[in-house]
């Protein structure tokens, strides 16, 4: 499964978003994470399917513009 997030490029959102993932008991297994300027987009995969409480909870996170989950439907 992959998760797709847009964030505000500002320290600690991978970390803010890796712990709630492990938390969720996912294991992150590749990740990728770009900006340009004040935005980011970060790529996570997980060997786990997200909940809708665990990607409710990402979008939650100040910062977090959107999030999305591939292949979770």
């Amino acid at each position: 499964y992959r998760v797709t997030i847009a964030n505000a490029n500002v320290p600690n959102m991978v970390g803010q978003i890796s712990t709630l993932l492990a938390g969720a008991g996912l294991n992150i297994i590749d990740m990728v994470n770009k900006s340009h300027e004040n935005i980011a987009v970060t790529l996570m995969d997980v060997d786990v399917k997200p909940s809708e409480q665990t990607i409710a909870g990402v979008a939650a996170i100040d910062g977090v513009l959107s999030v999305r989950c591939l292949e979770c439907e």
